[in-house]
């Protein structure tokens, strides 16, 4: 049994706290009408748990007949089940000390049979608990008195505190005979002595008493009746009682001033009746109360995958770069397909990081240029604005500079490009224009070209395409919940690195939860750093618990491939190049693609390598022609091939025209027909 110290519950509407197992704050509280006040004495540790309660009534006097209904156990929002309510109709345990005074004067004689009668039952209806000290006069001989008072002994004797409720009861008995009668009644002295009897006592206890019984007529006390009143008791409550006189101001005053009681006796039949009061308002009757809480939620979590794999393909892609900006009609206004950014957004600007194929990353030529510029100080460019010299730009000199300072203006306020940089040059038409027969040819002729002496500046691009795979693609939380107060809440929450990646929350029960790893933002879990899940549930009484952990592990494979590339069965590698543009009506490669193919092309080809040279053109002009233009261009391309690889290499390199046909861009726009101008080389390289 788990003791605990006794104090009030204020019943009816008013509940008090109670301290049970692991300390946890408990609350009790009696409904009876006519249950003013109620102590709880102690708590038992037991299956199912109990306690023991004492309601008592406005008199202080137990109260019969408590049922289950009467008492409510809580926990926070947590009401325990009352199993059952078993009154206690002995006197029961509890821990304190009880200090009996007893007149043993000469006025006793005639009462002493009843008086010795009373006092052993009393004395034996304590618990082992209770620690007794038993006190009576004594004239004569005081050499070993106990008790003192300025120095001088003081008449008194006593049996010092004892738990053997049969030696104190011996011990009454022995001194409440005829011989040990005294002649005057010492009844400040004795008060005095027990207040020194108290302080000796250093044990602990929860309560401390006193009895005083006697005649109320003091005859030969040295210590006078207010030093005995206002002597420290220690916070011990004294019960007086007057026997067979009238009430005794002292005795009256001793009680009341000590949160006492006061009897009187007047005769010898009501000493039974006053002792067994006393007895029960020191330890009095009561209840033991058997209860029961609803179990604490419990939450467990399984999870349908131990593993994430993450999977990321990355594909190289290069890209010529078209530098040229085309312009509508009789308009220096840059055209909306072309991007801009902010100035505030530059610095995040990633050519590699653009998004999509060539025509994508060519409506970005502003910025891949600025971007250029901005990292490799002392370059400069040419810009230079032309027309298609018809109509209202025929020789309009203004309007071809007016779109050249279009783009100087873009470079040098967005991407701080300085002016003593970007040098502008005018014409009418561009020094390989397109046909101006043709309505194509003449929205070609309609540009900007930007040219440099730094080959970086119009380097082709090579960016990186990330493709992300997840395996697999959802996972299944299987949550088990026992609530038997009723859930309130769930929460599923994802942690990675230490820190709270996702969470799932909800107020019903739920068989599954499916997940497609992505937390509220749209993202992924990084790719390293495993996933803990965890389930956590409240019940309807707040109280709440978290399930063990689900570890997922989180994988990454990585590959890498460049774009256009594939490998047969039989380990043939066949890749595909595009990366020469032609002008328009032109077969000869030129410098810059010398320089392309140095970079790009001959460092793909190995010993052995099969090449096909393909050649293209735009839909200007027939047929025919751009056949036999496409054949040149991919002959003009061959030679190139040869010139490096050597004459005897020859039948290892085939050229074709293709003219117009399987356009790979729209011939819709410019920069599309400008795009398919070109040729294509696929190598084969044979595994050795």
């Amino acid at each position: 049994m788990k003791a605990l110290s006794l104090f009030a519950l204020v019943c009816l509407c008013v509940a008090a706290p109670l301290h049970a197992q692991m300390d946890q704050a408990m609350t009790l509280t009696c409904s009876h009408p006519k249950v003013v006040k109620a102590e709880v004495r102690s708590v038992e540790e037991s299956d199912p748990p109990k306690l023991t309660v004492t309601p008592v009534n406005q008199s202080g006097e137990h109260i019969p007949g408590l049922v289950p209904a009467d008492f409510d156990i809580s926990k926070g929002k947590k009401k325990a089940e009352i199993l059952s309510v078993t009154e206690i109709t002995a006197v029961e345990n509890t821990v304190m000390r009880v200090v009996f005074m007893v007149d043993n004067s000469q006025s006793m004689s005639p009462h002493l049979n009843r008086l010795r009668s009373t006092l052993d039952q009393t004395i034996k209806s304590f618990s082992p608990a209770v620690r007794v000290a038993v006190m009576f006069f004594r004239e004569g001989d005081l050499a070993m008195a106990p008790f003192e008072y300025n120095g001088k002994p003081l008449p008194m004797i006593r049996l010092p505190y004892t738990t053997d409720k049969n030696r104190a009861a011996e011990y009454t008995g022995k001194l409440l005979v005829e011989p040990n009668l005294s002649r005057n009644t010492y009844l400040y002295d004795g008060v005095y002595a027990v207040s020194q009897q108290i302080k000796a006592d250093t044990g602990k206890v929860d309560r401390s008493y006193a009895i005083i019984f006697s005649d109320g007529q003091d005859l030969g006390s040295t210590v006078a009746a207010e030093t005995a009143l206002r002597a420290d008791k220690h916070g011990t409550v004294f019960f007086t009682i007057d026997y067979l006189t009238q009430a005794n101001d002292f005795l009256v005053e001793l009680a009341a001033s000590t949160g006492g009681e006061h009897f009187q006796a007047r005769n010898a039949e009501d000493l039974s009746s006053i002792f067994e009061a006393i007895a029960n308002k020191i330890v009095a009757k009561g209840y033991t109360v058997s209860y029961r809480f609803k179990n604490a939620p419990s939450a467990a979590l399984t999870a349908s995958t131990e593993e994430l794999l993450m999977e990321e393909e990355i594909i190289r892609e290069t890209f010529p770069l078209l530098n040229y900006v085309f312009f509508d009609q009789g308009s220096a206004v840059i055209p909306e397909r072309y991007q801009r950014l902010a100035p505030d957004a530059v610095a995040a600007f990633e050519e590699g990081a653009i998004e999509g194929g060539a025509l994508d990353f060519y409506y970005n030529i502003l910025n891949v240029i600025g971007s250029r510029l901005k990292g490799i100080p002392g370059s400069a460019i040419t810009v230079s604005g032309y027309l298609n010299n018809t109509g209202t730009e025929k020789r309009n000199e203004t309007l071809a500079r007016s779109r050249a300072e279009s783009v100087r203006e873009y470079l040098r306020t967005v991407w701080g490009i300085d002016e003593s940089r970007i040098v502008l040059a005018t014409g009418a038409l561009p020094p390989l224009p397109s046909s101006s027969r043709d309505t194509m040819g003449q929205a070609e002729n309609r540009r900007v070209e930007i040219s440099s002496d730094n080959i970086e500046i119009l380097r082709p691009v090579t960016f990186v395409r990330r493709i992300a795979g997840i395996t697999p693609e959802t996972v299944q939380f299987r949550p088990t919940i026992s609530a038997d107060e009723g859930l309130e809440s769930w929460v599923l929450t994802v942690e990675q690195s230490g820190t709270e990646f996702d969470q799932r929350q909800g107020t019903q029960p739920e068989k599954s939860i499916t997940w497609n790893w992505k937390n509220r933002q749209g993202s992924l879990p990084a790719s390293s750093g495993n996933l803990l899940c965890r389930f956590l549930v409240r019940d309807r009484a707040g109280d709440s618990d978290v399930s063990e952990p689900v570890t997922i592990r989180v994988r990454e494979v990585r590959s890498e491939r460049r774009q256009n590339v594939s490998v047969s069965d039989d380990g043939i590698t066949k890749e595909k190049i595009s990366l020469i543009l032609f002008p328009f009506d032109v077969a000869e490669p030129g410098t810059q693609n010398e320089h392309i193919m140095q970079e790009f092309v001959f460092p793909r080809i190995t010993a052995g390598s099969r090449i096909t040279v393909n050649g293209y053109t735009d839909v200007i002009g027939s047929d025919e022609y751009n056949l036999k233009l496409s054949q040149q261009r991919a002959n003009a391309v061959r030679q190139a091939l040869l010139a490096r690889m050597g004459e005897e290499a020859a039948e290892q390199v085939v050229s074709q025209g293709m003219g117009e046909t399987s356009p790979v861009f729209s011939n819709d726009v410019s920069e599309g027909r400008f795009y398919n101008r070109t040729v294509s080389l696929i190598i084969e390289r044979y595994p050795r």
